[in-house]
């Protein structure tokens, strides 16, 4: 895709972030895409060849812009136990954003998917655990992680933080903060440990 195909692409996607931020996914049709955007419903299928398509590369672009804030921020930590507080703050501080909330109504406005949809869903899923995913490749590396576990801690790890973003979304940030940073000292130390006691 050209320049003009590509910086096209990009307005309906930020277009459509502001109507679904606004209706929630499930209530924006494509004529709101066509009338916020002042693209025609031609062009907007022609880059995306449904809604769900539209949000799945939405979906996608936040996910990549997420990926490099935490890049920023893992720079800042030298070793895996600042480096798992620091992601869980970050994760904390994502789940305030608008586009979560949409994401909400994206997964739960219809339970019947494509297979191409849910592979691209899962790849999406995937996606966002290899962050996870290295901090404890990098673990196992130093020796604070068996070999071979760092599969199951991603999943363990991502899933602590996705269930503590579902019932305390509307919480005030500072309290959700506390709250991922005690998830990560249980899934560290034990829900009675403390750093450097067995």
């Amino acid at each position: 895709m050209g320049t003009k195909g590509q910086q096209k692409r990009e307005f309906i996607l930020d277009r459509a972030k502001e109507v679904f931020v606004q209706k929630g996914y499930a209530a924006t049709s494509m004529e709101d895409l066509v009338h916020h955007s002042g693209v025609s419903k031609g062009s907007i299928y022609y880059h995306f060849d449904s809604k769900e398509t539209l949000f799945i590369k939405l979906m996608e672009r936040y996910l990549e812009e997420w990926e490099a804030g935490w890049t920023e921020k893992e720079a800042c930590c030298s070793t895996v136990e600042e480096k798992l507080f620091a992601i869980a703050e970050h994760y904390a501080l994502d789940s305030q954003t608008p586009l979560q909330k949409v994401a909400e109504d994206f997964y739960i406005s219809q339970p019947r998917r494509s297979e191409a949809i849910k592979m691209h869903l899962l790849e999406l899923v995937h996606k966002s655990r290899e962050p996870f995913e290295r901090i404890f490749r990098e673990a196992e590396l130093s020796g604070e992680l068996s070999v071979g576990k760092a599969g199951q801690m991603t999943v363990i790890f991502s899933g602590l933080l996705d269930g503590l973003s579902q019932p305390y979304s509307e919480d005030k940030l500072e309290d959700m903060l506390v709250l991922y940073k005690e998830a990560v000292r249980c899934f560290l130390y034990g829900i009675n440990g403390e750093p450097g006691k067995k």
